[in-house]
């Protein structure tokens, strides 16, 4: 671990930080729980005070790296995935993409009368008929994600006979011929849900990531409202952004 530099203007928490972050990214977190050196023994060994320990590690703590056990220490958060919000990938093949074991439990199969907002963003007539596709989304064998997709049954006949235990996306384009090609996606920071919690396997009241979706066709017409929701302890949202004329 780098020591500290007493003639540095930079803030001796800013410095303790910036240490532990790169002891956080050679640590091998692989499942195991990694804990870090106590705030005494972080004072005596840059011969600061533990209040200057403090501000680092809950500077550490608001980005995420690391959490406390209360009566067990400070502990490495695991290190949490970066999924690409401008690329439309499947959950599958974004799994596959970084070295995961993708799974895939199903929750539940319904055909259901249409309903408001997904009416509207369907662009649907009332009296429509609606699959919903509920589904737990596995990496390596740990819960990623919940989703509930909801399809035109007009679109897609006979889906809910159909093996929804992989791909949705591919199944839709190779045996209907509907090609996902643009979503619409928002983005909220929520509590999860008593139910939510059960199947995703934290604790009731943990923060998740809400992701809601429209995707569309080549031809502009949607064809999936997808609702999700990700564990945020695995998960980061990233994308590009370029500034535009005002």
């Amino acid at each position: 671990m780098a020591v500290i530099n007493k003639q540095s203007r930079v803030p001796y928490y800013y410095q303790l930080a910036d240490s532990l972050r790169q002891l956080i990214k050679n640590s091998s977190n692989n499942g195991e729980q990694v804990l870090l050196p106590s705030e005494n023994e972080l004072a005596k060994t840059h011969q600061i005070s533990r209040a200057t320990v403090r501000q680092a590690l809950a500077l550490l703590e608001r980005e995420g790296l690391i959490y406390k056990a209360k009566g067990k220490g400070t502990f490495v958060a695991k290190r949490r995935a970066l999924y690409e919000l401008t690329s439309l990938i499947p959950t599958t093949d974004e799994m596959l993409r970084r070295g995961w074991k993708p799974g895939t439990q199903v929750i539940s199969l319904n055909q259901i009368d249409t309903h408001s907002p997904i009416t509207e963003a369907l662009e649907l007539e009332e009296g429509d008929q609606l699959y919903e596709v509920c589904r737990l989304r596995l990496g390596n064998d740990e819960p990623v994600c919940l989703q509930w997709s909801y399809l035109p049954a007009k679109m897609c006949p006979g889906l809910l006979q159909q093996d929804l235990t992989s791909s949705l996306t591919h199944l839709l384009d190779e045996r209907y011929g509907l090609k996902f090609w643009s979503a619409h996606v928002v983005l909220r920071a929520r509590l999860v849900t008593l139910l939510e919690a059960r199947y995703l396997r934290v604790p009731a009241g943990s923060p998740v990531i809400y992701r809601e979706q429209i995707t569309y066709l080549p031809t502009g017409s949607p064809i999936e409202f997808l609702q999700s929701v990700w564990r945020s302890d695995r998960y980061d949202f990233t994308f590009t952004s370029s500034r535009s004329s005002w």
